[in-house]
């Protein structure tokens, strides 16, 4: 998955926070140069980033855009941002925000200035920094929605009106489709539905009925008695040996398992959908709403926002680049281009999303939808979760309680 990719260990970010806030800007001599930090993408989103510049330059005569592509983003922009040659623009993905806010090396933006009202509520207090003000302009976003190959569910003697609305009666269902699918197949051919055990999949559920992963600090709360409740519906649904990893058949990722008609159900973010299109398009399927738990209907969210560097020299002309890339024009074009999903509803309704029925399940999934951003140690928390947990749901060898409280530990261990 692209966001969690760009998503890796915070803490030489840590070790060098001082030295990057003390260092001065400037990234080009060139007063008609603006510099604008991205990581890359594939061939649609790298033509629509060609249009970007060449819309925006045409529309500022004299003005010249850069991209600088990181290839290996996190290591590179820090290195950038303690050599004082940081862009003045640069992605800023929501899980790493609020260590980018925690030293000061994002510019605050006006609300009105950059029309803050036009934008879905949650995608921009995703980037409300701990002093109240914005500090990023989220230029697309993902959800999480369920996807239902109905071939293979038509093979079963179902429909996607069958699928169960909660979590909770997935439990018993998913048996009954595993059973249905392997008369078809034979056993362990087809699962029902695949899954990722990590804390951006998983975080929507963990959190119901107000459970907190972290404390005030950003430190780890995983072993909160309300998580270790919560968890018990992971526990169910793999307890019933139709809800599997994509590990587990042999296969990379959600994607590659649907693809390839080796799992029945998936929950996963709207970039597979092109991916299904292009790669797996003999694949017939629907996109369906994310199950309710505990009567609450919930998603998880992915985005990526524009920041100006805080020492940036160009701050203005950074500022003409957020509201054309984030604008009605600059962002349908590239949303149409890049296939994502617009960041206000005015965008949406101008490249028609609501025309595919499939795109406009996980737009509205953004109405409940809860970002992947989780303080300043994210990252660390999450890998400790992804070590311990397969004890408890896998290897059935620890306890959830035990599997979490270490995961806990070690994570604080690492974050103190």
């Amino acid at each position: 998955m692209k966001l969690l990719k760009k998503t890796c260990s915070l803490l030489a970010f840590i070790l060098l926070a001082t030295t990057v806030v003390a260092c001065a800007g400037g990234t080009s001599s060139n007063p008609n140069e603006l510099v604008v930090g991205i990581w890359g993408g594939n061939d649609a989103e790298s033509a629509g980033m060609a249009q970007l510049k060449s819309d925006f330059e045409a529309l500022n005569p004299g003005i010249t855009l850069t991209y600088r592509l990181y290839t290996d983003y996190n290591t590179q922009i820090q290195a950038d941002m303690i050599s004082g040659t940081a862009p003045d623009v640069f992605y800023v993905d929501a899980s790493l925000f609020p260590f980018f806010d925690s030293i000061g090396v994002l510019e605050p933006l006006d609300k009105q200035a950059v029309n803050a009202d036009a934008f879905y509520d949650n995608l921009i207090n995703t980037f409300v920094g701990a002093s109240g003000d914005l500090y990023a302009m989220p230029k697309d976003f993902s959800t999480l929605a369920v996807y239902v190959n109905t071939d293979l569910l038509s093979d079963a003697g179902m429909t996607s009106s069958d699928i169960p609305a909660s979590w909770e009666e997935l439990v018993t269902f998913l048996p009954e489709l595993q059973q249905k699918i392997d008369d078809k197949y034979g056993k362990d051919s087809v699962a029902a539905m695949t899954y990722n055990l990590e804390l951006p999949r998983n975080l929507h559920l963990l959190t119901r009925g107000g459970a907190k992963a972290i404390d005030n600090d950003g430190r780890a709360t995983l072993d909160d008695a309300g998580i270790i409740n919560n968890f018990q519906i992971i526990m169910d649904l793999t307890g019933t040996g139709a809800y599997k990893r994509p590990s587990d058949l042999g296969l990379g990722w959600n994607g590659e398992a649907f693809g390839t008609g080796k799992t029945v159900i998936m929950d996963e973010g709207n970039w597979v959908y092109g991916t299904l299109n292009s790669d797996y398009s003999d694949i017939n399927f629907e996109v369906l709403a994310m199950p309710t738990y505990k009567g609450e209907t919930s998603s998880m969210l992915f985005t990526v926002g524009y920041g100006i560097y805080s020492q940036s020299t160009k701050k203005d002309l950074a500022l003409k680049w957020i509201q054309f890339a984030t604008g009605v024009d600059g962002m349908a074009s590239w949303t149409s281009a890049a296939g994502v999903l617009p960041s206000r509803q005015d965008v949406a309704d101008k490249i028609n999303v609501s025309s595919d029925p499939n795109l406009q399940m996980h737009l509205d999934q953004v109405q409940h939808a809860i970002p992947w951003e989780m303080g300043q140690f994210a990252a660390i928390i999450n890998v400790q979760y992804k070590n311990f947990m397969p004890s408890a749901v896998i290897d059935r060898s620890m306890s959830v309680q035990d599997a979490l409280t270490q995961a806990t530990e070690q994570a604080n261990f690492q974050i103190g």
